[in-house]
């Protein structure tokens, strides 16, 4: 890889959009060049503005050809898929094409536009602000129990922040709530979300104390617990 190769680098790194040997040249040369530095920091920045002040809805069709794809696209069976575990090897990020990051982009994009109740500003700004660190990622969490809707976990361990974003939730039973759980290699961390997704969402900013190797949801008493009672609905190793 050309010194030239690097530079060209900065947006796909901005966006987490590179594979790792991608990532560990362009890491080896960013720390000693100004010009990149500035280039990450400007994109980043520019994500955050998008993010923040787009905010028009998805077209109402859009779910029902989404639901369509689904149910005619094979999914791989189980038998072929090895079990989630704490102790799974960190997943290889292969992002590495222009159609990745558009689609990282669409999606902090469309999820900052659905955030319109009273605290959406709020939200967004939130979102915004971890999104605009250069060390900032996403993640969505994968279904281990066949539950309805989805969750993702944007965070920054620079910032010691992250942000939970569950959509298209059952209300949880009564008096339970989800839970999400910052997990590493040494303890599984409560983070104390506790809501129980009245309007089949949970939109929260949250203090990430440690530098996650997975994230998790379960299903809680509404008054917390400090150690997980319910199964794991969702989870992914980071």
């Amino acid at each position: 890889m050309t010194d030239i190769d690097v530079h060209h680098l900065a947006a796909a790194y901005a966006l987490d959009a590179i594979d790792e040997r991608e990532r560990a040249a362009f890491e080896a040369h960013y720390g000693t060049c100004e010009v990149c530095r500035t280039d990450v920091l400007a994109f980043r920045d520019t994500i955050a503005q998008v993010a923040s002040s787009l905010t028009l809805p998805a077209p109402a069709s859009l779910k029902n050809k989404v639901m369509a794809e689904v149910a005619t696209t094979r999914q791989l069976s189980p038998l072929l898929v090895a079990p989630i575990a704490l102790d799974q090897r960190r997943r290889v990020r292969t992002f590495a094409s222009l159609a990745a990051m558009a689609a990282a982009l669409v999606m902090i994009v469309v999820a900052v536009s659905v955030f319109r109740g009273d605290d959406d500003d709020a939200f967004a700004d939130d979102l915004a602000r971890v999104m605009a660190q250069t060390d900032s990622q996403v993640l969505t969490l994968e279904n281990n129990s066949g539950a309805d809707g989805t969750f993702k976990v944007a965070w920054s361990n620079t910032l010691g922040e992250a942000v939970l974003i569950g959509e298209d939730l059952p209300a949880a039973p009564a008096d339970k709530a989800y839970e999400l759980w910052l997990i590493t290699p040494d303890d599984s961390m409560a983070m104390y979300v506790l809501d129980p997704a009245e309007d089949g969402n949970v939109h929260q900013r949250l203090d990430a104390p440690a530098e996650p190797s997975a994230w998790a949801i379960t299903v809680e008493p509404k008054a917390g617990t400090p150690v997980a009672t319910g199964d794991i609905i969702f989870i992914s190793n980071v």
